[in-house]
């Protein structure tokens, strides 16, 4: 697992359905983001400030489902005027993006920006400019969105009320293929996170530590990543999200088998699926882990584990059109360890 549209372990992980800050990503946020409260009956929009926008758009999100999202902004849109409503329709369209229907993300955001005036105030800017970049990036144009999300931190970054999206600026960067450019901006944006005491900030904290973990264990810096990610697991087991502290335990193990240590990422592992079962979500990424540590024990009975678990791995992965598209080498190396 890795970033907001991220990775898991040794393998690429941008999987939007169980994480990223994402924001990935996933983007993500969906473990940053509020699930959604169903409602916005104590937003009062003749007296909203760009935070109060802000406080609803967390409340009205559920990254694991768009659509029902798309359909709680348009009704809050009924309520409000404006830049109030211009800031929520730039969520609308992300709906639309991380749905990979990007020619209408596009069209909506283009629509946005032909009301935006010179006046516009900054919250709105920033959002249309995340929301156009995360629209480029998700459809793998990173280098377009790059001055996009440059341009969303230069001016999220002069506004305090704005230090969240600025820090969603920062870790859109990475996403960058340049290891050392997505290391560098995440660390601003952990910097800016810890740096400060808005809940907007605060809530960054979690995700950035993992990305930080994501981007060492891709540089190779096993140890660097391991301490990163147990300050994400810290972060999380303070916040009391079982399913985000499954995923930071996840990191964890995983780390522990690059370093070779199979007994304590299998004792993990072994009860992470235990508790996805108990709460009804299997976890193909727990299977497939499973898959490669029971492999690397060797011996009859454990390559049979190995292959059983590849199989139900690949019995989720291989019927998920995103899988299918994004997690070829995860799904090549499942039938692989079923082959053997």
């Amino acid at each position: 697992m890795g970033r907001e549209d991220s990775t898991r372990g040794g393998q690429a992980r941008s999987s939007p359905r169980l994480l990223r800050y994402v924001g990935a990503g996933l983007t993500a946020l969906s473990l940053m983001l509020s699930p959604a409260l169903g409602g916005c009956t104590m937003f009062n929009s003749t007296t909203s400030t760009p935070r109060d926008v802000g406080a609803l758009i967390r409340s009205l999100w559920d990254f694991n489902d768009r659509a029902a999202s798309e359909t709680r902004f348009r009704d809050a849109l009924k309520t409000l005027g404006a830049d109030d409503a211009l800031e929520v329709e730039t969520q609308i369209a992300r709906t639309f993006s991380l749905r990979r229907n990007f020619a209408t993300a596009h069209q909506l955001l283009d629509d946005i920006e032909r009301r935006m005036t010179p006046s516009s105030r900054p919250a709105l800017r920033v959002r249309y400019l995340l929301e156009r970049g995360r629209t480029f990036n998700s459809a793998k144009q990173f280098d377009t969105a790059k001055p996009l999300f440059q341009q969303a931190y230069d001016i999220a970054k002069e506004e305090p009320a704005l230090i969240g999206l600025a820090i969603d600026a920062a870790h859109m960067f990475g996403f960058s293929r340049d290891k050392d450019e997505a290391l560098r901006w995440t660390e601003l944006g952990m910097k800016l996170a810890l740096g400060s005491e808005q809940p907007d900030a605060i809530g960054w904290r979690p995700g950035l530590a993992n990305n930080l973990g994501s981007t060492e264990r891709e540089r190779g810096n096993l140890d660097a990543s391991m301490k990163h990610f147990q300050v994400a697991l810290k972060e999380h087991l303070a916040r009391s999200k079982p399913l985000q502290i499954r995923i930071a335990y996840w990191q964890v193990a995983n780390v522990h088998r690059l370093q070779g240590k199979i007994d304590d990422a299998m004792a993990i592992q072994l009860r992470l699926e235990k508790e996805s079962d108990d709460a009804k979500s299997p976890d193909l990424y727990i299977y497939s882990e499973l898959a490669e540590l029971f492999a690397a024990q060797g011996a009859k009975r454990n390559a049979e584990n190995a292959k059983r678990y590849a199989g139900l791995a690949l019995a989720i992965a291989e019927k998920d059109a995103w899988m299918v598209e994004n997690e070829a080498a995860l799904i090549a190396r499942m039938k692989a360890l079923q082959r053997n």
